[in-house]
C-alpha cells in the first residue's frame, strides 16, 4: 500500500500519528503505571486469577493497557494520561497534540452508518447522544466494517482525523437496543465499570475485528 500513502497525505499523517501514539503509550506505561493500578485493572476486567494474568489473546493485553491508562485513577485522583501530561508533557508537536486529544477522549457507543474503504474511513453515529456523525480513520478496521454494526471505543480526535485509542469492541447490529440500554443502566456505575462490562460482553457476543 506504499503508493496509497504517497498520494494521500491524510493517511500518511495518520500512520505517523499512530506510530508516535504507540511509542507514547509505552512511555506513559513506563512512567506512570504501577502494580497497584495494573492489579485493579486486571481484577475489574477479570483477566487474572491469584495474581496471574489470564489472557485469551494479544488483544486482551491491549485492552488491559488501555483500561489501566485511561480508566483507573491513582491516589491523587488522576489517571496515568493526566499524570504524564503534567509531569512529562509531549517531547514534540505530535506528542503534544496526541496528549491533548487523549486528555479529552472518552469512550462512546456508535453505529456504523457508512464505510469508505478507499479512504480508510468509517462514518459513525452516536447511539446515545445526538452529536454530529464522527468520521473514524483506521486502515484495517475500515476494511472489515459494514453498515449497522455497533462499536464501543474511545475516539481520539486530532486536528486532521479521528482514530481509536487502540481498542474497540464490535457488536452485531441486532444488539443496538440492548447495548443502548446497558450503557444508560451503567451510567451510575461510572466509566471504568461500564468499560469493563462492555469488554466482558464483547467476549460473549462481540465480533472479532482488526484495527490499525
Amino acid at each position: 500500500m506504499t503508493w496509497l500513502f504517497r498520494t494521500d497525505p491524510t493517511l500518511k499523517e495518520y500512520q505517523k500519528f499512530r506510530k508516535v501514539g504507540r511509542d507514547l503509550n509505552h512511555k506513559i506505561i513506563d512512567a506512570c503505571l504501577n502494580e497497584t493500578i495494573l492489579a485493579k485493572a486486571t481484577t475489574m476486567l477479570k483477566l487474572g486469577r491469584k495474581g496471574q494474568l489470564i489472557l485469551d489473546s494479544e488483544d486482551d493485553l491491549s485492552v488491559l493497557m488501555d483500561f489501566a491508562l485511561f480508566e483507573i485513577s491513582h491516589r491523587d485522583g488522576r489517571n496515568s494520561i493526566e499524570q504524564y501530561a503534567e509531569k512529562k508533557g509531549g517531547a514534540n508537536a505530535v506528542e503534544r497534540e496526541l496528549l491533548a486529544a487523549m486528555l479529552q477522549a472518552q469512550t462512546g457507543l456508535y453505529k456504523v452508518k457508512q464505510v469508505f474503504r478507499d479512504k480508510k474511513q468509517i462514518v459513525l453515529e452516536n447511539i446515545i447522544t445526538s452529536e454530529a456523525p464522527k468520521v473514524l480513520t483506521d486502515i484495517s478496521f475500515s476494511q472489515t466494517m459494514i453498515s449497522g454494526l455497533c462499536i464501543f471505543f474511545r475516539p481520539v480526535s486530532l486536528s486532521k482525523f479521528t482514530m481509536t485509542s487502540g481498542i474497540a469492541f464490535v457488536f452485531p447490529s441486532e444488539l443496538e437496543q440492548e447495548l443502548g440500554t446497558d450503557w444508560k443502566r451503567l451510567e451510575i456505575k461510572g466509566n471504568a465499570e461500564r468499560y469493563a462490562r462492555f469488554f466482558r460482553k464483547s467476549k460473549r457476543t462481540g465480533i472479532e475485528t482488526m484495527y490499525v
